[in-house]
């Protein structure tokens, strides 16, 4: 067994990572007696959330302040007291031998300062297969350059404060479009982790340059949970149903001009209507980046829901109401097909150039074909179980409990 007493301490930053935390603390309470304690990084996007519900199930919650990147040479000092006070405040917890790490957010951020604050702890990272690809990108210098912020953290601050060095680049000409940055830690993360689970649909889909250590999972489900409200998605079914679209910062990302962007979208609008209209309520939830995208479409129908609570855990509140989820090209309609909801995209609706196309494939990953909405004239087919998992593939809470076994000597 663990060792008595033994803690695991769980790294995310934004709330859309709490359903996954939640599902870790599940699956690993009984290997840690001395409780899973959360590490979050503070942000406006916490207060949308019920925290008094979810709070309980840790043993303890620890807030760090955010790191904003800094400007220039001038906003240097204030970056490097924040990066100070928050790698002091990695150091302080009471980390004892035996404890493990579990990052599953903020890789470069607050999950840097905690693996390099306790490089002596077991340390285990959670990416999707798309995220991994990013994190193991090829750099090739005489396209991308450091940006400003960039630069100071990986010359000056990060050697300084003793954290693991991180690039973020752009590229010296930018083409416009989704994933044109190079965000990663200079190492590969196997080198920086102890082992790396790669989440996809099938719970097969493992890198190309699998290595030693990298271990396949399926994306965890909000029906792993099995003392939540939320989770009760049969015993009484909700009169009314939900069918939710989320939109996009179209007016800032412009794989295509607004105007023929707006006219297919509108197009995919109609066709929730056609489908959906007579027995769902229509929600659109806008992007937080957006601005007056939403005054741009045609929305009868739709009730706008702007609480921006993150859409994982939107699915967390109301799993038991949603009929189905849509978006053009978000990872949310991929999170909602992991979470065993109805999820769609509408992006091979859309002519994109091939950049982004391909960038978007890339992106879904390996999804099956009723997830991805093609012809507008045919209804949609149930997506929800559509998708079958390898045989042998292991829910992310029992790879959870195997990795962290193995680790302690469990059988």
């Amino acid at each position: 067994m663990t060792g008595s007493g033994a803690k695991l301490w769980i790294v995310i930053a934004r709330p859309d990572r709490l359903p996954a935390a939640l599902v870790a603390e599940q699956a690993l309470r009984d290997q840690f007696p001395g409780g899973c304690h959360l590490l979050r990084e503070s942000s406006v996007w916490w207060d949308r959330v019920r925290w008094d519900v979810y709070a309980k199930r840790f043993a303890s919650v620890r807030d760090f302040s955010r790191v904003e990147t800094c400007r220039g040479i001038a906003d240097l000092p204030r970056l490097n007291r924040d990066i100070a006070a928050r790698v002091r405040g990695m150091a302080e917890l009471p980390v004892s031998r035996g404890d493990c790490l579990l990052c599953l957010g903020g890789t470069l951020s607050i999950a840097n300062a905690a693996v390099s604050a306790h490089r002596d702890l077991f340390k285990v990272f959670v990416t999707a297969r798309h995220s991994y690809d990013e994190l193991t990108r090829m750099i090739d210098r005489k396209r991308y350059r450091f940006t400003t912020s960039s630069w100071f953290e990986n010359r000056i601050l990060e050697p300084l404060h003793g954290l693991e060095h991180t690039v973020n680049l752009k590229p010296r000409i930018n083409r416009g479009g989704d994933g044109v940055r190079v965000n990663r830690f200079e190492k590969h993360p196997i080198d920086v982790f102890d082992r790396v689970i790669v989440m996809s649909h099938s719970g097969h889909e493992l890198p190309s340059d699998r290595i030693e250590r990298i271990i396949s999972s399926r994306f965890p489900t909000v029906a792993e949970l099995d003392d939540l409200p939320a989770t009760a998605t049969t015993a009484a079914v909700p009169t009314e149903r939900r069918a939710v679209f989320f939109g996009s910062p179209f007016l800032m990302i412009r794989n295509i001009e607004p105007e023929i962007y707006v006219e297919h979208l509108n197009r995919c609008l109609d066709y929730i209507r056609r489908y959906f209209g007579d027995r769902c309520r229509l929600i659109y939830r806008p992007h937080p980046a957006e601005t007056k995208e939403a005054s741009r479409l045609n929305l009868a129908g739709f009730k706008t829901e702007d609480d921006r609570l993150a859409a994982e855990v939107y699915f967390l509140e109301h799993f038991g109401e949603i009929e189905a989820v849509f978006s053009v090209s978000s990872t949310v309609s991929r999170a909602a097909l992991a979470n065993g909801l109805n999820g769609y995209c509408f992006w091979r609706c859309f002519p994109f150039p091939p950049t982004a196309a391909q960038f978007f494939e890339n992106l879904m990953g390996d999804v099956p074909p009723e997830f991805e909405l093609r012809d507008l004239d045919t209804p949609p087919r149930r997506s929800a179980g559509a998708f079958t998992a390898a045989p042998d593939a292991g829910s992310f809470s029992q790879v959870l409990s195997r990795v962290f076994a193995t680790r302690s000597g469990v059988p």
